[in-house]
């Protein structure tokens, strides 16, 4: 199958332009009807949360135009839709806070009244001061530099979740070589937040280690299937590479053999990646040899399972890699990471830089592509920091293990920043928590694996596999989540 890979930043300008308006390429839409809400078929979303709508006929202007969510006390509730952004393509609305699951429905100026379903979750504040972490079920071997993502569907009134663990590595000697593998584990998660046992249903076509990946369905995507994606890594030589497998999967834990896709345009590993609204963010991140990049790509999920092109969107400030990020409604933000050349999964060199400030960028919710350059003054860390898990749990994102100034006395194993408003996200402080995966023999980690997702009550949850404990330099199996 031909590669169907656009990096072109003018393509891409162009691209989000066209989003932005509401054009599409092709014949106009026949019929009246909204098409997706927040980038996906049947979505699962938050209260509070802003949403974008798109589809066709919704008319120029609202005029008595409304958008309305089933109520949790039954009838409707009316949400509130941001001033100027209606058109007959797309227009953004707040999820109100007594919206429940059901018909959200769009009725026009004209009285035409189009729906789409919708799953509506409660907003659960976290508070990282009570984090307790807990030891989960061990991860299988190769536990180092794991990629992990989450799938959830909507399943009698609750959810099913499924975590999924793509390839990974034993290290060699420290962190002087990694023999890498090319399995792929899932295991299911009970409400609550505890990890199931862990299968090995296939394996990839090649060995990865320090990929990313990214699980899409009809809940989070334009995709009415199921879709599984590890995008770029590490090879058997340690080398970066730009390939991306995809696995279409009858069921959420019934994975299909693993197939080539559109390739990323340059080799990576390390980066920094992010799925919102149907759209993979691939940022930064460590070429074939070792030197971190300013790279930045995004892709969207089509209809058909495939990227509809990896677009290059404005580079980073400088170079980053194994460093962290977020998307959030109209910014991204990354953090921390190694700006100088490293041996694969950034290594074990204390005296190595490490990069404290971050750097952020607008971002169209509407189309999902850049609308500026980057500039300084992202959330900052409390000192050089890389190799961490990012877990991002809406209100708060919590950086977990990786090298830091004083990793080896575990003085901030956790930390947490606070996103403000829904776009902004505040500098990094801590330690947080009421106990420490150190404290429960997990050891001082370094390039842990980490996700995060919601229970059906909205009650967020995540987890922290593997890494490579600092001070004996062997690898972890266990896993810890909250």
């Amino acid at each position: 199958m031909a590669p169907r890979v656009i990096a072109s930043a003018a393509l891409g300008a162009l691209a989000g332009a066209l989003a932005c308006s509401g054009s599409s390429v092709g014949p106009p839409p026949s019929s009246p009807r909204i098409d997706y809400v927040d980038g996906a078929i049947e979505p699962l979303l938050v209260r509070g949360q802003a949403v974008v709508l798109e589809g066709f006929g919704f008319g120029n202007v609202q005029g008595n135009g409304t958008v309305q969510f089933t109520r949790t006390s039954g009838g409707v509730v009316p949400a509130t839709v941001a001033p100027g952004s209606w058109s007959d393509r797309a227009l953004q609305a707040v999820v109100p806070d007594s919206a429940a699951s059901g018909p959200v429905v769009l009725t026009t100026a004209d009285g035409r009244r189009l729906s789409a379903t919708v799953h509506v979750l409660p907003h659960v504040v976290f508070d990282p001061a009570t984090l307790t972490w807990q030891s989960r079920t061990a991860f299988p071997p190769f536990p180092v530099g794991v990629a992990l993502a989450a799938g959830a569907e909507p399943a009698g009134g609750g959810l099913n979740v499924v975590v999924y663990a793509a390839g990974g590595a034993e290290p060699l000697s420290g962190d002087s070589a990694f023999l890498t593998d090319s399995g792929v584990n899932l295991a299911r998660v009970a409400p609550g937040g505890a990890i199931g046992t862990w299968s090995r249903p296939r394996d990839l076509p090649a060995k990865r280690a320090f990929a990313a990946v990214a699980i899409a369905n009809r809940y989070n995507s334009r995709f009415l299937g199921r879709a599984l994606y590890v995008i770029g890594g590490i090879d058997f030589a340690g080398r970066a590479r730009a390939t991306v497998y995809q696995s279409l999967a009858s069921a959420d834990t019934a994975l299909g053999a693993f197939t080539p896709i559109e390739p990323l345009p340059v080799p990576v590993a390390g980066a920094i990646a992010v799925v919102r609204r149907g759209r993979i963010y691939v940022m930064g991140g460590a070429d074939s040899v070792g030197r971190p990049q300013a790279n930045v790509f995004v892709g969207r999920i089509g209809v058909d399972g495939h990227i509809d092109g990896w677009y290059a969107q404005p580079a980073l400030p400088s170079p980053r890699a194994y460093g962290g990020g977020v998307v959030l409604d109209t910014h991204v933000r990354v953090f921390g990471g190694i700006g100088d050349s490293a041996p694969p999964g950034g290594g074990l060199d204390t005296l190595r830089p490490r990069l404290a400030a971050g750097d952020g960028a607008p971002v169209s919710l509407f189309s999902g592509f850049f609308t500026g350059a980057w500039a300084p003054g992202g959330p900052a860390l409390p000192a050089g920091r890389s190799q961490f898990a990012t877990l991002y749990l809406d209100d708060v994102v919590l950086l977990v293990g990786g090298l830091y100034a004083s990793a080896g006395t575990n003085q901030a194993e956790t930390i947490a920043g606070f996103v403000i408003g829904g776009d902004s996200l505040g500098d990094f402080s801590g330690p947080v928590g009421t106990n420490s995966i150190a404290g429960l023999g997990g050891g001082t980690l370094v390039g842990p694996a980490g996700v995060s997702w919601l229970d059906g009550d909205g009650s967020p949850h995540g987890v922290v596999i593997g890494g490579i404990d600092l001070v004996t330099r062997e690898r972890r199996a266990g896993a810890w989540g909250f």
